[in-house]
């Protein structure tokens, strides 16, 4: 049977069986988000153990930056909760957190988020891991 005897609905059905499925999510690494508990005027953030995992960095890395940002004092407690000596909102607690991400997680070059922290002598250095692309950093 020649082409032109197909309809153009029935061409256009068939093209698109041909065509992969998209995937559900474009993104591979969702931030996380902190689960945030005031009690009195301290500041809990009890996952904090899951988001050091997640982030793949050192747990004094993440505790020095949001403790700097947030001004205040703070420690992890056996339970591998930050517990941050001061009241504030789990909305600044995230906010801080994406920023952390954007700036020392993932990469600027390729948006990957397979990425180390190196300390070159007073420099830290951002080294991804997919392209090989090497960023300093600003220090923490």
């Amino acid at each position: 049977m020649p082409v032109k005897d197909y309809s153009y609905e029935w061409l256009l059905e068939r093209a698109l069986s041909k065509v992969p499925a998209k995937p559900v999510s474009g993104e591979r690494f969702v931030p996380p988000k902190a689960e945030v508990v005031n009690i009195g005027e301290k500041t809990i953030i009890r996952n904090f153990k899951e988001i050091i995992d997640k982030l793949r960095r050192e747990p004094r890395i993440i505790m020095r930056f949001l403790l700097k940002e947030l001004a205040a004092p703070g420690n992890v407690d056996e339970s591998g909760s930050l517990v941050i000596h001061g009241r504030f909102s789990s909305v600044v607690i995230n906010r801080l957190l994406n920023m952390f991400i954007k700036s020392y997680v993932i990469c600027p070059t390729c948006g990957s988020p397979d990425t180390v922290l190196r300390k070159k002598g007073k420099v830290w250095i951002l080294i991804c891991e997919a392209c090989g692309a090497e960023q300093p950093v600003r220090p923490f």
